[in-house]
């Protein structure tokens, strides 16, 4: 029986199982009875106790391991609503597919570890936090180098080996059907990380993540959330950034004044979000001065509408709910709270 991979998906192994077997994932999690979960989506979020019994019997690997191959391995942290019954529950789902917690399925990867590996991958990349390879040292790939689309987890959460996307630019109708890209993604050439101290921004939110934060990381990560939505070309304009960021940031598709309905979806924001929020939280300022510190900044761009928030998010989601740094940030006007539903 093929052994899951540290670290690695429950998706991402039982799909190397079923390429080992030669056979279907259908047909596999037919015969792991997953599918009796609703497919694997929602056995990914997490494994029924029967489910999980069921697959120890069969693969001989422990239960306790399990749970940690799904994504309530990260409740109470980047997952902190996480229902019994995975998406039965409408605002979670909302939650899930609109801001910090899935990013709608939309993948991403770094094509060395894909070669390496089989095309197996950590969980980890499931959650837009993980922003850079520590073990390649590049920024993770979010889309097709070919057709700059972007690159989703296929049904029953499957990472293919080739861009599924049909471009309008680059559809070929024939016998009436849309052409694929069909680009393989392992040959995608990421963006090198070329600032040390970035990866080890990427190793606090993974101790973070992972359970075992310190203080400091807690007040860093919460800092992060808040500068995601926020952040600003102005804000990187300093020496020693990685360059990558800075140039990313400036471009069209940064920050620009037009408010970005999915800013978690940018591995490049995120990593931006983090380095801004190092600064910020370097002298363990308070709440309200990393607020005033944050209001500046926007006011160099002339960022005068604030961000609106989803009520739900702030509540659950991106927030990181209690966060005092939002509080402070509406009560200043950076951030206004919204309602249910997106504008």
């Amino acid at each position: 029986m093929l052994q899951p991979l540290e670290n690695e998906s429950l998706a991402s192994w039982i799909h190397a199982m079923a390429r080992h077997r030669g056979q279907e994932a259908v047909a596999l999690l037919r015969e792991f009875q997953l599918n009796r979960d609703g497919a694997l989506s929602m056995a990914q979020t997490r494994l029924r106790p029967e489910a999980a019994r069921r697959l120890h019997r069969r693969t001989g690997v422990e239960e306790g391991r399990l749970h940690q191959m799904t994504l309530a391995r990260y409740a109470g942290n980047a997952l902190p609503h996480l229902p019994v019954s995975p998406w039965t529950d409408y605002a979670a789902v909302h939650q899930w597919r609109s801001w910090a917690w899935l990013s709608d399925h939309r993948a991403r990867w770094c094509p060395k570890c894909l070669r390496e590996k089989d095309l197996r991958w950590p969980l980890a990349w499931m959650l837009p936090w993980t922003f850079a390879c520590l073990e390649h040292r590049v920024f993770m790939a979010t889309e097709c180098i070919r057709c700059l689309s972007p690159v989703h987890f296929g049904r029953h959460l499957s990472l293919d080996r080739q861009c599924q996307a049909t471009p309008v630019e680059r559809r070929r109708y024939q016998y009436g059907y849309d052409e694929p890209c069909e680009f393989p993604i392992t040959l995608h050439r990421p963006l090198p990380v070329s600032d040390d101290s970035l990866l080890l921004l990427q190793e606090r939110i993974n101790a973070w993540l992972g359970g075992s934060p310190s203080v400091g990381d807690r007040q860093f990560v919460s800092v992060t959330a808040v500068m995601i939505m926020l952040v600003t070309p102005a804000m990187m304009l300093r020496s020693g950034e990685d360059p990558a960021i800075v140039c990313h940031l400036r471009g069209p598709g940064g920050a620009g004044l037009v408010q970005e309905p999915r800013p978690w979806a940018d591995p490049l924001r995120v990593a931006a979000a983090a380095c801004v929020a190092r600064r910020l939280t370097r002298y363990d300022a308070s709440p309200a001065e990393v607020a005033r510190s944050i209001q500046d900044l926007r006011s160099v761009d002339h960022r005068e509408v604030p961000w609106r928030l989803d009520a739900m998010d702030w509540a659950y989601g991106s927030a990181l709910r209690p966060n005092a740094y939002v509080d402070e940030l509406v009560r200043r006007g950076v951030i206004t709270i919204g309602s249910f539903g997106r504008w």
